[in-house]
Order: C-alpha cells, then structure tokens, then sequence
C-alpha cells in the first residue's frame, strides 16, 4: 500500500510537539525539560541532557548518538506496530483522511504465502545472536523466530503486513560448505525486503546485505533498515519492490566489502539512481583502541568490534556517487577485455573478430534492405541475449510486434523443433513455419517478463529512451535494440536533422556508458551503386552516427551469381576468376573501438529456423529453455535445402 508522504508529513506537523510530549511522558524521559523539550537520551548513558526535539524534522535527536526518534518511531518501538499501523494511529490522532483498506490481505493470486512458523522457546537464537551484539528486543521488533530445528526464523512482511517469504539459517557459525539460508519449503519465494513493514517512507532508507546486518543496524540504532533477500548477486528485490523504492527521497546502501558487494552496490546505486543514492564505503580494516588493525567485511562485525556509535557514525557519512562524467585517474580501473562484461554473438567467426560486445557501448548495425540486418540483430541482440541471461528492451517501428515475436521464437525454437508445413497458393508453392507446440510453451515460459517491446503510439525519440531507461531500472534490462533510425521522431523539419541525429547519437552513447547498456541502432545505409559495398561512412544519417559509435558492422547478403561464381576468359585458357561462395551472408565489421580488429565474416542463414550460422553446431544450438540433453545434430541442412532463404 503506497501512502502519499504528503499526507504524512502533513500529519506530523498538524500533531507537531504534542509528539514530543507524547514521548517524553510513554519514555519517562529523565530531567525533562518541557519548556525545551529536552532530556537525557533514554538510548544511551549520559549525564548531559543532548535528547533535543527538533520541530523542523518533528523528532528528537540526541547529539551524543545521534539517535533520531520521532512519532512513528515511536509507535513502531514502544507500541510494537507496523509502519501501517503506526501512520494508522497518527492519522486518527490527526484527523487525517485516508482509505487503508483492509489489512493484511493476501493479494497475489497463485502465490503460495508461507505458514508461520515459530518454536515455544527462541533461547538457542538469542544465545547466538547475543554473541553478535543483538539483543532480544531487536529480534522482537523485527519478528525474528526460531523453528523447531533450533534454525533463526526470519519473517518477511510486505508493506501491508502480510507474511509472504520465511528464510532460515542456522544458529551457529557456519563452516565453510554448508548451507547458509534457505526458504520454507512448498512455499513462494517473493522477492521482499526483510523488515520493509517497519519503514518511515519519508526518512532515508538503509539496504543492507544481509538480515544479521539488517539487524545490527537497527541494533544500532538506525531502525530505517531493510536487507535483501537472496545474496547480493540476485536483483530481483529491485523490480519486486520498485513502486515502493520510489518513494525515497535518499537510499544508502550498505554491502559487504568484498568483490560481490561492490558490484552489488555500483548496479544498486545505478538501476535506483546515482542522484538520491549513498554508499557505505567499508575499508577492509579498522583500528581499535589499542591500535590493532581488525579486518572487518560486515555491517555486524563493526556492531562487534567497534559498538554501535561505528555504525552510525559510517551511516551518517555515507558517501555520495562521484559527479558523473569527473573521475581520478588514479581511481579508474584497469580495462580488461576478458573480464570486461559484455555479450558474445553466439557466432565463432564474429567473435573471433571482435571477441564480444561491450556493455556501455553503441552498435550501429546497417545493411541494404533485405540484407538480413534486423534478423541477425534479433538473433543476436535477443534469442542471444537471453540465453547469457540478459534482459532486452527493443523497439522495432517497422515490423509490428506480432511478426516480431514470430520471428523471435522462431530463432529460440531451433531447427528441431520447427517444420515446414507447404502450401498451394495461387499456383505456387508457399512454405508455413509451425513451431512445436510444446517447444512454443516452454519459450515463451522461459523469457517471460524479460523482453520488453515498445508499443506506445508516439515514435518521439526522448520517449523511446525514456521507456529503456526505466526498463533498465526496473528489471535490469542489459540490451536495447532500436530498429530503425529512420522510424525515430528526431527533428521536426530537414534542416535541423542532422544536428538533432548527431544530439541523438551522443546521447545514446552516453546512457549506454550511465546504464552500462548495450544500445544497438539499426541504420539503412546511402543509396549506393550496384556492386558497391557499405562502408563506415556511408550509414544514412549524420556522420557523427559512425564517428561514436564504438562498433559498426555491415551485414550484406551474397547474390545469386557470388554463389555461382565467375570464370575470367585469358587467351585460349580459363583460369579461376571468382570462387562460387556458398554462404548467404557477409558480416563485415568496419569499426571496433575497443580492439582496432576489423574484419569479414562469411555466414549462412537457415530459413526454416530463421537462424544464421557458420557451423552445424551453431545451426542445430539448443537455447537455455530446451532441457533436451540427447546428442546435437552435426550435419548441415542448409546446403541441400530446397526451402527458399529469405531475409529481412
């Protein structure tokens, strides 16, 4: 339930320092003073009253540890509620309007919710956890339990209170092969965020790594604190939670500071927004007291080691993203094309080119009409994609998306699981492409919810990008496929084309480099004449498209007489003039950035699977959806097919 903050804030304002008085007196803060609202802080030792109402923030703050309390939190701690139920009783106290609904309903048709599983003693977990610093009460607030296994129960609520994922882990410290967290069996195993129903939307929000490090936080005093649910490498928590993550204003995020961390947070910062984001930036090692260097790689092990005033204190001078676009040399990582994330085509002899596309990089692809342009890039840039686990956003202006989808499932069914069924039309024979009916169901499973085709009326260029760009925010989407250049709405007379294409290629550049996407434009090239290939320069549009684009690659199909080949006439002898080709396509990449390799490669195209290959191990490649484990086909059927190869 998604409860304006305006509402909220408002609420507060209108209950004011009645709050306070409220507090002061369910708290029995000590040396009140109720003409300053001031006292000791009942949150730690002190001698000094610093516990101060702050009427611009309509909370108390104690400037010994930093301990922020205010109405909600209030209710939240002393009166063990729900964020809902809290902003529940602070509207009723205020007068404030506004439908709940019904509380605690389940909502998600088909989800199997989980039982509640709690054991009459918890003594082994609190035993555990009080040796990581966390006390009883921090488990209560969170609903931390304990199963009969004498396994730490952690229940996940959504934010209308409703218990939708339950995960455990054992109560001890775990040795290096054994299980660490695992989900209640026989139930759905929903994305959440640990301890989401206790969130101040209108404050900032802490993400931890983990539960534990959830619950040192809150330990600590920051109760605005959530974790993720299945590790750091899992993102799904973004998509399931994005309506709801929207919502703040400031997010900090906090991860181990090992290598899965960091990358957990630069997408988190990334995919939330580098503009209201902050991170935790842990050292690997921190020096106490005695001057002894402690390594540390946790949320709770600087609960541990170093008391709770170390975690605010790293919470409160959290670290906002560099300005984007500045960044020391000395800071910038070293480029290693091997580890440098990025797509494989799927093709041998591409890759033997250009070894594989680079995320944060535009691929301008461009052919003659009928060339095969768009079914390679789909091949590729999707049914590719996707097998390598990647999500895709595509806009295709010219194809309408039913035909796109064909296309596609055709290219992720493969050859064994399509026939051709032929048919007698007006005097010809026409050929059907049927998809295994199962085959079809299984596809169509396995990348569910992870294309997403623009379908909105308007083709203005800002809107299309707009729409990628939340898709990546959204559901992680790695590829976006813009096909065509000539169907975008870039400028609104001729004269002012070329500027608004070379202002749209920059900016498409840039967003790949921000996003870390693989933004892949189609371009018709210049009319050229017959016999004439395609060069760098010879893409229609402004020549600043080929000038940023850090890849460019042509795709041309060969002719009927290439196929055949050519005999030169010299005297009274032949000799070898052309070679017949036997390939139907030629890739040729006329512009790599990343590695200066050009080059040609020479390729088939299947029509009856609508695929393009150089072996019979690329034509006959099962995709990650097809569980078929019996041996690949090894012949090539494309050579003695009688089916007409077409293109598009």
């Amino acid at each position: 339930m998604r409860i304006p903050k305006e509402l909220i804030i408002d609420a507060k304002n209108n209950l004011s320092s009645k709050a306070a008085t409220i507090i002061a007196e369910d708290l029995k803060l000590k040396e009140f003073d109720p003409s300053n609202l001031k006292s000791l802080c009942p949150f730690h030792d002190e001698d000094t009253p610093s516990f101060a109402w702050n009427p611009k923030e309509n909370s108390y703050h104690c400037f010994g540890c930093s301990k922020n309390y205010g109405i909600i939190d209030h209710y939240m701690f002393f009166h063990k509620m729900t964020f809902l139920e809290a902003i529940q009783k602070l509207f009723k106290e205020t007068d404030t309007e506004f439908y709940f609904g019904e509380k605690g309903i389940q909502t998600h048709k088909n989800y199997i919710y989980p039982t509640y599983d709690k054991n009459d003693s918890r003594k082994e977990v609190e035993d555990y956890l009080k040796l990581r610093k966390i006390s009883k009460e921090t488990l209560d607030y969170c609903d931390v339990q304990q199963d009969d296994n004498q396994n730490i129960v952690f229940n996940f609520y959504d934010d209308n209170d409703v218990l939708t994922l339950v995960k455990y882990r054992p109560a001890k410290k775990i040795e290096h092969g054994e299980t660490k967290t695992w989900c209640q069996a026989g139930s759905g195993h929903k994305s959440l965020l640990f301890n989401m129903n206790h969130i101040d939307t209108t404050k900032p929000l802490l993400i931890n790594e983990g539960e534990i490090d959830c619950l040192a936080s809150i330990e600590s005093g920051y109760t605005n604190s959530v974790s993720i649910p299945l590790g750091a490498g899992n993102m799904g928590w973004i998509e399931e939670n994005f309506e709801w993550l929207e919502q703040f204003d400031k997010i900090i995020v906090w991860s181990d500071n090992d290598d899965a961390g960091i990358k957990m947070r630069k997408e988190v910062c990334s995919r939330l927004g580098t503009w209201r984001t902050f991170y935790v930036d842990l050292p690997e090692t921190l020096e106490d007291k005695n001057g002894k260097r402690i390594a540390i790689k946790d949320t709770n092990e600087v609960l541990f080691f170093f008391g709770k005033e170390k975690v605010i204190d790293f919470i409160e001078n959290a670290q906002e993203f560099p300005i984007d676009g500045v960044t020391d040399l000395y800071d910038i990582e070293d480029f290693d094309l091997e580890k440098a994330p990025g797509l494989y085509s799927g093709l041998d002899c591409i890759d033997n080119i250009i070894y594989k596309f680079l995320f944060g990089s535009v691929v301008l692809v461009t052919g003659k009409r009928g060339s095969g342009k768009s079914t390679l890039a789909n091949q590729i840039f999707i049914s590719e994609a996707l097998n390598q686990g990647y999500n895709t956003f595509v806009y295709s202006d010219e194809i309408d998306s039913k035909l796109l989808k064909s296309w596609i499932e055709l290219n992720m069914a493969g050859p064994e699981k399509v026939t051709m069924k032929s048919v007698a039309k007006e005097g010809a024979t026409k050929f059907i492409h049927i998809i295994d009916a199962q085959a079809r169901k299984e596809i169509r499973d396995w990348y569910k919810e992870r294309v997403s085709v623009y379908t909105a009326p308007t083709n203005d260029v800002d809107y299309i990008l707009d729409k990628a760009i939340a898709t990546t925010r959204k559901h992680g989407t790695k590829i976006w496929v813009i096909d065509n250049l000539m169907t975008l709405n870039i400028g609104d007379n001729i004269q002012d084309i070329w500027m608004k294409q070379k202002e749209f290629i920059v900016k498409l550049n840039k967003l790949a480099i921000q996003y870390n996407v693989l933004a892949v434009l189609v371009a018709h090239p210049r009319k050229l004449q017959t016999g004439i290939e395609v060069g760098a320069d010879d893409v229609a549009g402004a020549a600043a498209l080929g000038n940023v684009a850090p890849y460019i690659m042509s795709v041309r199909r060969i002719d009927d007489k290439e196929k055949l080949g050519e005999k030169q006439y010299n005297k009274s002898t032949y000799k070898s003039g052309k070679e017949p080709i036997e390939e139907d396509a030629e890739i040729t990449f006329l512009k790599n950035r990343y590695t200066g390799k050009l080059g040609k490669a020479k390729i088939f195209f299947d029509y009856p699977a609508y695929r393009f290959y150089k072996t019979p191990a690329e034509l006959w490649k099962r995709y990650k959806w097809n569980n078929d484990k019996s041996p690949i086909p090894t012949h090539d059927r494309n050579k003695h097919s009688e089916i007409p190869q077409e293109m598009e």
